[in-house]
């Protein structure tokens, strides 16, 4: 699909917002951007074995990365300032 935009059979794309965020803000810089709103809004998952001892730690690294601030300046490197 994306091969496709970048040779110009495509005008648009429509797909999961992070990865065309992703794409828009690292090799798509200046060849595309993202319009409009999200269609549907999702949230992802890590998935672990049930009762898995990393899950407490995974949690607790997460909340720290949100509280730091280190979660919303990855995010703006990775999928761009506005956001998917």
């Amino acid at each position: 699909m994306l091969a496709a935009f970048e040779g110009n059979t495509l005008d648009a794309v429509v797909f999961d917002a992070p990865v065309l965020a992703y794409y828009a803000n690292t090799i798509g810089r200046g060849k595309a951007r993202i319009v409009g709103a999200v269609f549907l809004r999702e949230n992802y998952g890590i998935v672990l074995p049930p009762n898995s001892p990393l899950a407490e730690p995974l949690n607790q690294s997460l909340l720290r990365l949100r509280e730091d601030g280190t979660y919303d300046t990855l995010y703006r490197k990775w999928f761009g300032v506005n956001g998917i």
